[in-house]
């Protein structure tokens, strides 16, 4: 009999825990955002930040082949007056992430993407038009190392081995974030 004394309790202690965690995730929120790219790989290649959303349009005229990588970049600052600083950077196959071999959150946010976005799932990549539309990014998914701040996000596609000074990437981009 006691242990049914017990069942409201933690289940009322389960529920304001949910409730408290769901309150208290952080935001991630976009506030603008800028590519350049190689107009020998895309013809296009357009991003922006509408209502916080990203929004991107790509025209991939050639194939992207086996050995894509990718490069993420997390930079963070206090206030408006510092500079940005490094605080993370991961290098990546990237046709191993679409895939979908390994479970990461990196597999986790392309898979969100997807949702809204019609991104190429195995590789090579063909020739088209590719989008995303309307994309955020689920507080679930923000890493909990993450400070709560301003940040500037860059990402890179290469081949071979990435180069910070790296005058021509087949695509580079970057977007300003708040974390709060």
């Amino acid at each position: 009999m006691y242990p049914f004394k017990l069942a409201p309790i933690v289940l009322g202690w389960i529920v304001v825990t949910a409730v408290i965690r769901q309150g208290v995730a952080p935001r991630l929120t976009f506030k603008a955002g800028d590519c350049r790219y190689d107009r020998s790989v895309f013809s296009n290649f357009t991003i922006q930040i509408i209502k916080t959303k990203v929004m991107m349009d790509m025209i991939l005229v050639t194939t992207l082949r086996q050995g894509l990588k990718a490069h993420l970049d997390f930079e963070f600052r206090l206030s408006k007056g510092k500079p940005y600083q490094s605080v993370y950077q991961h290098d990546m196959n990237y046709c191993a992430l679409i895939k979908g071999s390994q479970e990461s959150i990196y597999r986790r946010w392309f898979n969100s993407m997807l949702k809204v976005g019609n991104f190429a799932t195995s590789c090579p990549i063909k020739g088209g038009y590719y989008y995303l539309h309307g994309w955020t990014l689920d507080a679930n998914y923000v890493p909990s190392f993450l400070y709560l701040g301003d940040y500037r996000i860059g990402g890179s596609f290469f081949y071979g081995r990435f180069k910070k000074q790296s005058d021509n990437p087949l695509v580079e981009c970057s977007v300003e974030a708040v974390l709060n």
